[in-house]
């Protein structure tokens, strides 16, 4: 499980990191892969009360899927596969029955922090940048991600940020509601384990039930939209203009 990493404190604190920082901890069939199965584990270690979720290195939380696995998809169902791996696994995340904090170290763009949007709890660096440039890829944002921005920060502000494909700073993903806090960079890791030892201050089985309730209605508009999104994705990924798109933006990088 080289992509991923994970420690376990006294405590039941779960430090869980994307590791692929040479590509800014970018997705690939194998980290999607290597985080579906730790996702799966850790949801039955009784010695696991709380996740927080983070990137490894100093630039980037994740820059979300791969450029090179969008510019190699040989067909559809190629592509199809890959975005309900992606899916799947964003699901996995968003029902994960313990509490998840994100920490959002850098850079969070596209299925990453679409990723952060499925966790519970958002803590980001004050030098920290995200922004969902699907768009200007000919690509589109998976349903779940799209579902979980929507809940967060509303239909407009939705639009906004994934028709243009621009970058927020930190302070205007607060403000927006996308990020619940922001700190200095030096002590985000610390700042987010003082987050953790207070929400696991509570019942592990009313914060279980807290988060049911909570993701019920999401949950219900995602098992109905996912399907159908993954095949969108796989149609636009046999275009030309994805090819283009995805290829110009590779090389301008």
């Amino acid at each position: 499980m080289n992509t991923i990493t994970y420690k376990v404190n006294e405590k039941g604190i779960c430090l869980l990191s994307l590791n692929r920082p040479n590509v800014h901890n970018s997705f690939n069939i194998e980290l999607l892969t290597d985080l579906s199965q730790a996702i799966s584990y850790l949801k039955n270690d009784k010695n696991v009360r709380l996740l927080i979720l983070t990137g490894e290195g100093e630039k980037s939380f994740s820059s979300g899927v791969d450029l090179k696995v969008l510019q190699n998809f040989s067909s559809i169902e190629e592509a199809r596969d890959f975005a309900i791996l992606l899916e799947s696994t964003s699901e996995k995340l968003f029902n994960f029955p313990k509490p998840v904090i994100s920490a959002i170290n850098g850079f969070a763009l596209g299925g990453g922090m679409g990723y952060a949007a499925a966790t519970d709890y958002r803590i980001i660096a004050d030098t920290a940048k995200v922004g969902f440039p699907a768009i200007k890829l000919g690509a589109i944002l998976p349903v779940t991600c799209t579902l979980y921005l929507k809940e967060l920060i509303g239909t407009a502000n939705t639009r906004d940020i994934l028709l243009t494909g621009r970058m927020l700073s930190a302070f205007e993903a607060k403000e927006i509601g996308l990020v619940n806090k922001i700190v200095s960079k030096e002590i985000l890791i610390s700042e987010a384990y003082k987050i953790a030892e207070q929400i696991i201050e509570g019942s592990d089985e009313a914060m279980f039930y807290t988060k049911k309730t909570i993701n019920s209605l999401l949950a219900t508009s995602i098992e109905s939209q996912k399907l159908y999104a993954a095949d969108n994705f796989a149609y636009l990924s046999q275009t030309k203009e994805w090819k283009e798109r995805i290829n110009n933006f590779g090389k301008n990088k």
